[in-house]
């Protein structure tokens, strides 16, 4: 994408190779968070640093991209396009600046062809493999839909007295599942800590007093958006900035 070009609603799937997600485990967790929050902000800037071309005959770089991060001491090589309406980011790799190590990384992976589907991770994925808050990564954890937990979990759920039946329809299996593992109390079921342990299922560090609130956000219209690279439809809230996400 040129410079100064835009994504619709600032809004794209981000997608990295695994290539890039073993670098990221590889740096200490404040320089991952640090990393991450920039490639975020390409849904706003999608052009990044500036252009690539190919430098030698051997070279295939020209259309992708680069961005400076971790100040400026590495390079992160992506491409960003539109593909049927929707922003789409892919990011290859990163590596230091000095002797251009991510550009000849880049060509590398380029010319064996590690860019099918197989090879890539969806950023949320990425988050929970590196615990990493979204939030930390300049994006909302919790403007989500997960898939329904099956029909008879959440009748069992209501029948137990764990949950009202619209509460347990807003949760995925896995949540559910905590919630009546955990919705215990000495005088039997106890709602309140079962919505609190189906909500730490969905992300560690919950906060006690808006833990109702979270699962009421989920009653919003959705983003529903087709993601090009998953196939999937975006489970985050209708207009969320930032990065679709197709997985709970």
């Amino acid at each position: 994408m040129r410079a100064g070009g835009t994504f619709p609603g600032d809004q794209a799937e981000i997608v990295f190779n695994d290539v890039f997600v073993e670098y990221l485990e590889a740096l200490p967790a404040a320089q991952r968070r640090s990393v991450l929050v920039e490639v975020t902000s390409l849904c706003a800037n999608p052009s990044g640093d500036h252009p690539l071309s190919n430098r030698t005959a051997t070279d295939q770089l020209a259309g992708w991209n680069t961005l400076e991060v971790l100040n400026k001491e590495h390079r992160v090589v992506f491409s960003s396009h539109v593909i049927g309406g929707v922003g789409t980011i892919e990011v290859l790799c990163a590596g230091p600046r000095r002797a251009e190590a991510a550009y000849d990384l880049a060509s590398a992976l380029i010319r064996t062809g590690r860019l099918e589907p197989e090879e890539v991770t969806e950023i949320w994925q990425v988050l929970t493999l590196l615990d990493v808050l979204a939030e930390q990564a300049g994006l909302d954890g919790w403007d989500y839909a997960p898939p329904a937990a099956p029909q008879g979990m959440v009748r069992a759920a209501v029948a137990a007295g764990l949950l009202d039946e619209a509460t347990a329809r807003l949760l995925s299996k896995d949540e559910l599942e905590a919630a009546m593992s955990h919705g215990w109390g000495a005088g039997g079921a106890d709602p309140v800590a079962a919505l609190r342990a189906a909500m730490a299922r969905a992300r560690a560090g919950v906060d006690p007093g808006d833990v109702v609130g979270q699962v009421l956000r989920r009653r919003e219209g959705r983003c529903a958006v087709v993601l090009p690279r998953t196939h999937q439809v975006c489970i985050r809230k209708a207009g969320h900035p930032g990065a679709h996400r197709s997985t709970a």
